[in-house]
């Protein structure tokens, strides 16, 4: 596993990751990305291939069979800023309908975790 034990993102450190390896394979990918408010984002072409759907508690997101992304605009105890999420992994062991609405309870999770690391909405 390549993980650090937070995302607590700043100016100064803009970006996290976390990989989990199982068999020499990444199993699960986390990512938190801090960018310049108002930085003009497009979603990959792969993204869209898969016929993704908003999350129900992110207006500027994406959630496919395999992952889910959510792009935030926030405002920090000194700044405001772009909080990018994103979660894939291995789903290939889920059942298909099961798999969206797993993803929507993680990155809801991940989302909370991250707003409150990052000091998004303080």
């Amino acid at each position: 596993m390549d993980s650090p034990a937070d995302v607590r993102l700043s100016a100064s450190r803009k970006g996290a990751i976390c990989n989990i390896y199982v068999d020499g394979k990444t199993r699960f990918f986390a990512a938190a990305d801090r960018l310049p408010q108002g930085q003009h984002f497009v979603w990959a072409p792969s993204v869209d291939e898969q016929k993704p759907e908003a999350l129900p508690f992110a207006q500027n997101s994406k959630l496919w069979d395999g992952g889910a992304a959510v792009i935030l605009t926030c405002s920090g105890p000194t700044d405001a800023f772009e909080l990018r999420l994103w979660i894939d992994g291995s789903v290939e062991k889920i059942q298909q309908d099961a798999r969206r609405p797993l993803l929507t309870e993680l990155m809801k999770k991940y989302l909370d975790f991250a707003k409150e690391q990052t000091g998004c909405g303080v």
